[in-house]
């Protein structure tokens, strides 16, 4: 019998019991398949919750949505879109959803299954997506599907109902199943499904649990004990400077909000690449708990899959500033009862008033944490020149004001900074830098090269390593930042070409890039990039022991030893895009050693030509 992740009886007392249909399928599964089988009920992979995934050790997986739905209630139109019968309201079809949940697997959930799709198709068909449709039969669902679509006439919707199985209710059955593991191959040993996948899956699929000893001993502060406090319904907005410990505030209140609840947990991003130093800061946090409880995404993520979840369909960028989207299935959405929103300054007053109305009740806990000064989206603000948060009412906390993640030297450049471009457009920090004795004694600088005409990467790598050398750098302790990615990837190439250094980005390779614009153009192109993008952000880590190289936008709340901050032209451009949130933002995330390399951009050459002594 295969094995049932949690078991059956513990799954029919779940708060939301499985359906009729559900049941029926894990109780099929469980008879028909080897204990060489998995059977997950519906794991939470960021965000993601289909109904059941089976794996196979070697062999594959297989997602199962499932639904009890009474097809006469439904009709497709002649796009084949799906509609509600009684109020025409358009869904998202289950043969889609399913498929999303595939994509999303290869694309995003599981590291490195995107690069390897993309050199080796077969790795596609590893995943493999069935719907079974509880209260219709076989032809009644191939009829209500395929009826007024000719094969001929229709090639494209053909193509994509070949890639996924149907199953009604007289064709669950054991020879209909073994039939599936054969089609799909799950019964043949992949050499494509090694051992190394299958972890990775697995991980997913049934998170860890994470340790007491595996935390820190972490001492807060006055004001971060205060903060660091759980309870029900207590609204907050907690302001604080870079560097003051806002996520490790965060982190300790998440999981001092899961110990309360014992609960899921939505914590809740702009920057898709910070939720892994979330997750790295929660990990620091000494206190036992099951990872799967914490749901940690940035906002268009968690959008796409709640949509997906509850058969929404996406078709634009309209509907995630719509207010009243998932009006038509709110008796359905379960509210968070502890939701907290990192970076908030980044974020749309609509999409706050879209997680309030839909994700949390009055008895939710509700804390955001923000900074204006890093509003690289240029947000409006109010008439306290501070973000928009009509959710969560009162004044901001600012106790946070004190910043220990730099050297006293970096942080008074930063408020120089502040006081020199922000004092007209926010309220300049009255900021206490401490002494840290973790970073103090060790050698530090800042220095600033300013170059008048455009410098290629190559002639920039030889003042790298000649830095990097001087001051005795790992690799692992830099971090490569600049506003665009043009410049800073094909420096990526360099280093690991020319330096023989490994490196982590949030961007594709410049020889990849190269390829992709040989094969696509256009909005294709944008379109590829940006799959490659959100891949490399979702499965970008700090502890590699390897240089990173990002965007200030992707690096934004993260921070690094020693940071190398390039300051491109952008005179010639329609608009400016190196604005004083971003180069403070990016001057912000060193801790230590601090090189500003500007490329030609007058507009801030002379502040740090008059504030930092080597020039």
């Amino acid at each position: 019998m295969a094995r049932i992740y949690p078991d059956i009886d513990t799954i029919r007392t779940l708060h939301q019991p499985p359906t009729e249909g559900e049941l029926l399928l894990l109780e099929r599964l469980k008879s028909f398949l080897s204990d060489d089988y998995e059977v997950y009920f519906q794991p939470l992979i960021n965000g993601d919750n289909p109904d059941i995934v089976v794996m196979k050790k070697q062999g594959g997986i297989i997602i199962f949505e499932v639904k009890d739905w009474d097809l006469n209630n439904y009709y497709i139109d002649e796009n084949t879109n799906w509609y509600l019968k009684q109020n025409d309201n358009q869904i998202k079809s289950p043969l889609s959803q399913v498929k999303t949940y595939k994509d999303n697997f290869i694309d995003l959930h599981i590291e490195n299954l995107l690069d390897y799709k993309t050199k080796n198709k077969y790795y596609n068909a590893l995943i493999n997506c069935v719907v079974y449709f509880h209260k219709a039969t076989d032809n009644k669902i191939k009829n209500f599907i395929q009826s007024g679509f000719a094969p001929d006439e229709n090639k494209n919707y053909y193509t994509f109902l070949k890639y996924i199985t149907l199953l009604g209710n007289d064709t669950l059955n054991k020879d209909n199943i073994d039939q599936l593991l054969n089609r799909t191959r799950l019964d043949k040993p992949s050499y494509l499904f090694d051992e190394s996948l299958y972890l990775k899956f697995k991980r997913y699929l049934l998170p860890p649990y994470h340790k007491l000893e595996e935390g820190k001993e972490i001492i807060y502060s006055k004001e971060q004990n205060e903060l660091i406090k759980s309870d029900v319904g207590l609204r907050r907005k907690i302001k604080g400077i870079a560097g003051c410990g806002k996520t490790l505030v965060l982190a300790k209140r998440a999981v001092n909000a899961h110990k309360r609840t014992n609960d899921n947990i939505l914590i809740l991003t702009f920057n898709l690449s910070l939720k892994n130093y979330i997750h790295d800061r929660i990990n620091d946090v000494r206190e036992n708990y099951y990872w799967n409880y914490f749901y940690i995404t940035n906002y268009h993520q968690f959008f796409k899959t709640q949509a997906n979840n509850h058969n929404l369909e996406i078709k634009s960028l309209a509907p995630f500033s719509n207010i009243n989207f998932f009006e038509s299935v709110k008796h359905n959405i379960k509210p968070y009862k502890a939701v907290f929103i990192d970076e908030v300054q980044d974020y749309q007053t609509s999409w706050l008033e879209i997680i309030t109305k839909y994700f949390t009740n009055p008895d939710t806990e509700f804390v955001v944490f923000g900074d204006e000064k890093q509003n690289i989206y240029n947000r409006p603000l109010d008439n306290n020149k501070e973000p928009i948060i009509k959710t969560v009412l009162g004044n901001w906390n600012k106790s946070l004001n004190t910043s220990r993640r730099f050297t006293s030297n970096i942080g008074r450049l930063a408020m120089k900074f502040q006081k020199t471009f922000f004092s007209k457009k926010y309220t300049v920090d009255d900021v206490l830098i401490l002494a840290n004795p973790e970073i103090d004694f060790l050698q530090q600088t800042i220095q600033y090269y300013y170059s008048p005409e455009y410098i290629s990467p190559q002639i920039f790598l030889n003042r790298y390593s000649s830095i990097v050398q001087q001051y005795n750098i790992h690799p692992s302790d830099v971090g490569i930042l600049s506003a665009r990615v043009d410049y800073i990837r094909e420096f990526d190439s360099l280093i690991r070409q020319n330096l023989k250094e490994k490196t982590e980005t949030t961007f594709e390779s410049e020889e990849y890039y190269k390829e992709l614009k040989k094969e696509k153009a256009g909005n294709i192109l944008v379109k590829t990039l940006d799959k490659i993008r959100r891949n490399k952000k979702f499965h970008f880590w700090f502890k590699t022991g390897t240089t990173k190289l990002s965007t200030v936008h992707s690096f934004k709340g993260w921070e690094v030893q020693s940071l190398f901050y390039i300051i491109e032209n952008d005179s010639t451009d329609d608009s400016e895009f190196t604005t004083e949130e971003i180069v403070y933002t990016g001057i912000t995330r060193a801790r230590i050693n601090l090189f500003i390399i500007n490329i030609g951009n007058t507009k801030y050459h002379e502040f740090f030509k008059n504030n930092i002594e080597n020039s």
